[in-house]
């Protein structure tokens, strides 16, 4: 396999940091459940938080000792919104699908070796499982993030699974999931067109997922995926969601 790219433990925790902090909400995280999440010793914590705090990527919250998201995050967001364009032209076609359908569908986008919900698009009042946008899950993980590697190079691939394989084994499943099943999976959805999901990761449930390669330069690749109970997923089912969804999308 690729060998995975190398970077600094202190940039990579104070990254994973952030991406604690974007989970909780406003109410933040301790200085001790910080460690506790990124299995490091308080100190070297307290060093990664102190360079966020100074750049506005955290901020104290008003119970003591505690830390939130620091307002640089949603201000260098909406300065890079280089994405939304491309969201508004597919949100339209999301919308379709899900009215005439009532599953809740997702626009999954890749960042780095994690798989990113760009847009949510709901219509119906059963259980979602799902923390909405901005939730993320290593990159294989789901029908969404399968159908975006099905659009990569092998390269890109292997690169992703080695960096992700001790991940796969933690990331809660009801099925085995290691990097040779990625690896098979992805080989799926490259044969088929797209990326299923049959029950790995919640009881009864699959998923489907729809590959958007990009279109332009600065355009980025997307994947539209659903959640559907596992006892209609039959082959013949597949195919006529898959062309539904194929027919509502640009």
């Amino acid at each position: 396999m690729t060998k995975p790219l190398s970077s600094s433990s202190n940039a990579e925790r104070a990254l994973d940091i952030v991406l604690a902090l974007g989970e909780v909400g406003p109410e933040g995280l301790s200085l001790a459940e910080i460690a506790e999440r990124m299995g490091c010793a308080k100190s070297a914590a307290h060093r990664s938080l102190v360079a966020l705090l100074q750049k506005g990527f955290a901020e104290p919250t008003g119970r003591y000792g505690h830390y939130r998201l620091g307002s640089a995050v949603p201000m260098l967001a909406r300065r890079q919104e280089r994405l939304e364009p491309q969201v508004q032209k597919i949100r339209p076609g999301m919308t379709e699908f899900a009215r005439r359908t009532g599953f809740t569908v997702y626009l999954i986008v890749q960042s780095g070796v994690d798989a990113v919900c760009a847009e949510m698009i709901s219509r119906s009042t059963r259980r979602q499982f799902s923390m909405g946008v901005g939730y993320r899950v290593p990159m294989g993980v789901g029908a969404g993030s399968l159908a975006l590697m099905s659009l990569l190079p092998d390269a890109a691939i292997q690169q992703i699974i080695e960096a992700n394989a001790e991940r796969y084994l933690k990331h809660p499943s009801g099925r085995h999931v290691d990097g040779d099943v990625i690896l098979g999976q992805v080989a799926d959805a490259q044969r088929r067109g797209y990326a299923l999901n049959m029950g790995y990761y919640f009881p009864g449930q699959g998923g489907i997922g729809l590959p958007r390669a990009s279109q332009a330069p600065h355009d980025v690749n997307m994947a539209v995926s659903f959640n559907a109970p596992l006892e209609m997923m039959t082959d013949d089912w597949v195919e006529s969601q898959i062309g539904a969804l194929s027919e509502c999308l640009p």
